[in-house]
C-alpha cells in the first residue's frame, strides 16, 4: 500500500465547536459531539467517530489531531460520545449492545444533513470505536460510503469462552467506572450537564457488572456479535500482529463482501502513527482512502494490491499480497515420543499410550507479553523458562528460511483421564542457536469443544494469524499447557493433559516473497502524546513458586478544550501460586483528577478486585479532598460455560 501525494494542496484553518448537541430517536436524549470544520469551505464530506471513552479527556486526545489534520485538508469531522458517556444524555448500554448502532445512525444523519456537508460520510475509529464503526456500517446507512475500522473486535467477549480478569475487569472495567463517575469537564457549570452526571452516578450501574453476569461462553454474547457480511461500505481494515485483535481484524476482512483493503503492521493497541516502534505515516494513507471514496478522486489506491502486511522475525519488511490469506501449502510436523517435531509418518496412528503428560502450572504465560493490553509495552520476551514448565517438542534446524503466512493449526489428541484439564493453550516459537525461544504465535481452546474420537478426544486449535520469517538454522517449537497467565485467569484446580498425538500444520505462501513495498515511517507525533509513562513488571517468587504481573501507567495533559489540567494513573496486578490456583487475586485501580479552571480539584478513584468466585468494585468521588460520593458493587464470577463441539465461532 504505497503512499501517493494528494493532489489537493490547499490547507484550511480549522474551527472546533465543542459539545454540540445531536438529537436521537429518543426526544429526551441528545449526544455530545465535537465538530471540526474547515473554515471557508462550502460543502465538504464528513468523517465521523463514535466512542465510549470521554472525548473531553484522554479518550478524545488521540482523535483530536487526526480530525484537525483532515479538516485542514477539507473534511469536516464529528467526534461523538455514546449515550450515557461524558456529556451525552441517556443511559449507557451494555458493552457492544446491538442498540449502539442507533447512536451511530443518529450522528450520521445529523452530520450529513448539515449545510456544510455534501451528504457523503466516512466513519473510523480504533478499538471500541472501530467496533462501533462496524456496528453502524452493518445497518447500511446510505450516506456512509467508506470506513476505516482499526484494531477492533466484533465480538463483545474478549477471550471467547475464557475469563481474563486482568484486562477486562481490572484494567478496562476500572477505567470505565472512573470515567462514568467523573463530572463534566467542558461546560462543567451548566445545570443540564450536572443533571446528566447525577443521573449517571446515581442510576447507572458499572459496565463491568453486565460483563460479570454474562460468564464466558454464555450464549447471550452471540446476540451482540457484529456481522461483517452485512457491511457494504468500502472498508480499509487496519490491525497489528502484536495487538490483542489480529485474528478479529483479519477474520472480518475475510467476510466483507464490498470493496476492501487490509493493512496489518507490527503494532500493539495503538493507531499506526502513534506506535512506539515502526510508526507509519498513516494519515496520508487514510486521506487517499477518503479522497477516492468520498470525493471521487482517481488517485490509484484501488489499483494497489489489496493486502499489505509486515513480515515479523528475520529480515522484517513490508510485503503486498493479492489476498488474505494468500494461497498456501501446508508444512506438516508431528510430535514424537522423544519430544521432537518431524515430518509425520504415513503409516502412523495415534498412540494408545501417552507420549507426554502435562500437569497444570498456572504461573506460565507472562513471558508471552501483554498482547496489546496496554500501550506500547509488554512485548514478548524469551519464552525459555515457560517452555520448560510445559510440554514442548522441538524440530531440527531449518535448512532454509521459512515464511509463515496465515494461521498455524495444532491438532492434539488427548487420552481420557478423570482429572483432564478443561483448557488447552498452545504456543509456537522459534528457537535460535543460543537457546532463546521467540514467540511466533499462540492460541487456546476449550478441551470440551473437541470431538470425541476412538480412544480419546481431538482438539483443533488455530493460533493467531501472522506473517513471520523463521531464519535458517533456527528451530520450530510447539509448547502445550493449560495456562496463559495473566491474560487468561488461572483455572481454579490443577489438571492433567495426557497427549497421544500432536500435529502442527504451518501455512506457507505459494508466492513466498509476495511483492516488497515501503511505507513512510515517522517519529511519534508529540501532539498526540500525554507525557505519561507505562509500567510493566513480572516478579517470580522462587520460594512459593508464584508469579505476579503488574501493568500501569500515568498521564498528564489538558482537556481537549484546553481549559482544565488532567491527570490519570492506573495500575492492575494479578498474582497466582502454583500450589493454590484457587487463591489467585486480580486487582485494578484507576484514578482521574481534573483541576478545573474554577479552582476545584475533582478526584475519582475506581477500584476492582477479582477472585475466582467474586468481583467487588468500589467508586469514590472527592472534591478538594472531601469525599462526596462512595459506592460498592458486588457480583459473583463464574467459570466458563462448557462448549459443545461446533459451538465456538
Amino acid at each position: 500500500m504505497t503512499k501517493r501525494q494528494n493532489p489537493a494542496e490547499d490547507r484550511y484553518r480549522v474551527e472546533v465547536h465543542r459539545d454540540v448537541r445531536i438529537p436521537t430517536a429518543d426526544p429526551a436524549v441528545t449526544l455530545s459531539a465535537d465538530v471540526y470544520l474547515p473554515a471557508g469551505a462550502e460543502q465538504v464530506p464528513v468523517l465521523v467517530s463514535l466512542i465510549p471513552y470521554r472525548k473531553d479527556m484522554f479518550g478524545g486526545r488521540g482523535y483530536d489531531h487526526p480530525f484537525r489534520w483532515f479538516a485542514e485538508r477539507g473534511y469536516a469531522g464529528v467526534l461523538a460520545n455514546l449515550r450515557g458517556v461524558g456529556a451525552s444524555g441517556g443511559t449507557q448500554r451494555p458493552r457492544l449492545d446491538t442498540g449502539e448502532g442507533e447512536d451511530g445512525i443518529a450522528v450520521l444523519e445529523w452530520a450529513t444533513g448539515r449545510p456544510w456537508c455534501t451528504g457523503v460520510a466516512g466513519m473510523w475509529g480504533i478499538s471500541y470505536g472501530g467496533a462501533l464503526t462496524m456496528r453502524t456500517a452493518s445497518r447500511r446507512p446510505p450516506a456512509l460510503r467508506a470506513i476505516i475500522p482499526l484494531a477492533c473486535s466484533l465480538h463483545p467477549e474478549r477471550y471467547h469462552g475464557e475469563r481474563g480478569d486482568l484486562g477486562l475487569f481490572a484494567r478496562w472495567g476500572a477505567q470505565m467506572l472512573a470515567e462514568q463517575l467523573l463530572p463534566p469537564v467542558h461546560r462543567n457549570g451548566d445545570p443540564a450537564e450536572q443533571l446528566r452526571w447525577q443521573h449517571r452516578i446515581r442510576e447507572k450501574e458499572p459496565l463491568l457488572l453486565d460483563m460479570a453476569r454474562h460468564r464466558p461462553g454464555d450464549p447471550g454474547w452471540r446476540e451482540r456479535v457484529i456481522d461483517p457480511r452485512s457491511v457494504t461500505a468500502a472498508a480499509l481494515c487496519v490491525g497489528g500482529w502484536l495487538d490483542i485483535y489480529p485474528d478479529a481484524v483479519t477474520r472480518f476482512y475475510e467476510q466483507l463482501s464490498g470493496p476492501k483493503k487490509l493493512l496489518v503492521g507490527p503494532w500493539v493497541h495503538t493507531l499506526p502513527q502513534d506506535s512506539p516502534f515502526v510508526a507509519v505515516d498513516f494519515l496520508p494513507i487514510a486521506l487517499r482512502w477518503w479522497d477516492y471514496w468520498l470525493r471521487g478522486i482517481e488517485n490509484g489506491i484501488m489499483d494497489d494490491p489489496p493486502v499489505t502486511l509486515y513480515v515479523l522475525g528475520h529480515e522484517p519488511q513490508w510485503r503486498n499480497y493479492e489476498s488474505w490469506p494468500p494461497p498456501t501449502s501446508r508444512l506438516a510436523l508431528s510430535m514424537g515420543g522423544d519430544h521432537t517435531l518431524s515430518a509425520p509418518r504415513q503409516d502412523a496412528s495415534p498412540s494408545a499410550e501417552a507420549i507426554a503428560e502435562y500437569r497444570s502450572d498456572p504461573t506460565t504465560g507472562a513471558l508471552s507479553g501483554l498482547g496489546g493490553e496496554t500501550g506500547g509495552i509488554g512485548l514478548p520476551g524469551d519464552q525459555h523458562e515457560d517452555d520448560c514448565r510445559a510440554v514442548m517438542a522441538t524440530a531440527a534446524p531449518l535448512t532454509e528460511d521459512l515464511l509463515i503466512c496465515g494461521r498455524p493449526e495444532v491438532t492434539v489428541r488427548l487420552l481420557p483421564h478423570a482429572n483432564t484439564s478443561p483448557r488447552l493453550v498452545v504456543r509456537l516459537t522459534e528457537v535460535d542457536p543460543r537457546g532463546r525461544s521467540l514467540l511466533i504465535g499462540n492460541g487456546h481452546e476449550s478441551v470440551h469443544s473437541g470431538a470425541e474420537v476412538p480412544g480419546g478426544r481431538e482438539i483443533r486449535c488455530l493460533l493467531r494469524p501472522t506473517t513471520y520469517r523463521v531464519r535458517r538454522g533456527h528451530r520450530l517449537r510447539i509448547v502445550l499447557s493449560d495456562s496463559d497467565f495473566p491474560r487468561l485467569t488461572p483455572l481454579p484446580e490443577s489438571g492433567l493433559l495426557r497427549l497421544a498425538a500432536v500435529d502442527l500444520a504451518i501455512p506457507v505462501p505459494a508466492d513466498e516473497e509476495g511483492e516488497p513495498t515501503e511505507l513512510d515511517l515517522i517519529d511519534q507525533d508529540p501532539r498526540t502524546a500525554d507525557g505519561g509513562e507505562d509500567r510493566w513488571s513480572i516478579t517470580r517468587d522462587e520460594v512459593d513458586d508464584g508469579i505476579e504481573v503488574v501493568i500501569g501507567g500515568r498521564g498528564r495533559g489538558r482537556s481537549t478544550d484546553g481549559r482544565h489540567e488532567l491527570e490519570q494513573s492506573a495500575e492492575a496486578r494479578a498474582s497466582v501460586r502454583r500450589s493454590a490456583p484457587d487463591a489467585t487475586v486480580t486487582t485494578g485501580e484507576h484514578i482521574l483528577t481534573a483541576h478545573l479552571d474554577t479552582g476545584e480539584r475533582v478526584t475519582v478513584t475506581a477500584y476492582v478486585r477479582c477472585t475466582q468466585t467474586e468481583l467487588v468494585a468500589r467508586g469514590e468521588i472527592a472534591v478538594n479532598e472531601l469525599v462526596t460520593y462512595s459506592n460498592v458493587w458486588e457480583s459473583p464470577l463464574q467459570r466458563p460455560v462448557r462448549a459443545s463441539p461446533g459451538d465456538q465461532d
